[in-house]
């Protein structure tokens, strides 16, 4: 993790951003991690559902159909926890200023997060369909999600970056 640097008694990441901190706890990291959290487990959400909805509405509805509210509720929870745990560390790994570090931290953190997001695949699969399609997701998908979190934090990333440039250009 990128040590932080200190400047007039204020702890600030390397680029010169001015966020406090280092690990997403303190001030504006807290809130740009709960931010970013939710706003990444969304789209990990809506956009495969919404692609799927397009290729394969028959088949998305039946997988969709053996879920229950409780079910859904509570892998949404895990994968917004662990992209919220991931987010922090990917914070206190970058300065958006610095844009290649920041990808850089995007696809190390995406690939974590890419583990946990297969295991709420797993138990979705599991719960909806049967067992042995269950194990084949995660034997298959246990060498898929971090080459896929992986690209998936690179591009989070760079989305990341060109927001937090249009906020900065804003608020100036």
């Amino acid at each position: 993790m990128a040590e932080t640097a200190r400047t007039g008694g204020e702890r600030t990441r390397p680029g010169g951003d001015g966020r406090n901190g280092r690990d997403g706890r303190d001030g504006d990291d807290a809130l740009s991690a709960w931010a970013l959290a939710t706003f990444h487990a969304a789209a990990l959400l809506v956009v495969p559902l919404t692609l799927a909805h397009v290729v394969a509405p028959d088949a998305l509805g039946d997988i969709l159909a053996g879920l229950d509210t409780l079910v859904g509720l509570a892998l949404f929870l895990v994968l917004w926890g662990s992209t919220w745990w991931t987010n922090r560390r990917y914070l206190a790994a970058c300065a958006f200023a610095d844009a290649s570090g920041t990808l850089g931290a995007g696809a190390r953190w995406g690939a974590v997060t890419g583990l946990p997001l297969l295991g709420c695949v797993a138990v979705a699969a599991f719960v909806a369909t049967n067992p042995t399609f269950a194990a084949l997701v995660l034997v298959a998908g246990s060498l898929l999600a971090p080459i896929v979190g992986a690209v998936v934090g690179v591009v989070f990333a760079a989305l990341d970056v060109a927001l937090d440039r249009v906020a900065a250009a804003l608020v100036s």
